[in-house]
């Protein structure tokens, strides 16, 4: 038995595993990482609630204002600042956003 890998049960000689092809990751724009599509955990005011990341903007100061539509109907907020997040559930590869 040699030492190079795995026997091939089918008789064939070694087959080269190909990995697919990847795409390129969009990157992520916020100090936490926060990208649109990404579900965040808001904290405002002591309140919690999760939200879907619709649109990320940039202050003059260098801080980020995000727009967010809130999943669940009792919160009313739909903009936060990156400080106000508490948790990001990052979007899945591949997947389209909007």
């Amino acid at each position: 038995m040699s030492d190079d890998g795995q026997i091939s049960l089918l008789g064939e000689e070694h087959v080269a595993a190909v990995a697919p092809e990847v795409a390129p990751v969009p990157s992520r724009v916020t100090s936490k990482g926060i990208a649109v599509g990404d579900i965040v955990e808001i904290d405002r005011k002591g309140r919690r609630f999760h939200a879907l990341v619709e649109a990320i903007e940039q202050r003059e100061s260098g801080r980020f204002d995000l727009a967010v539509r809130p999943l669940d109907g009792r919160s009313t907020w739909r903009s936060a600042t990156v400080r106000d997040v508490v948790a990001v559930w990052r979007r899945a590869r591949g997947v389209a956003a909007g």
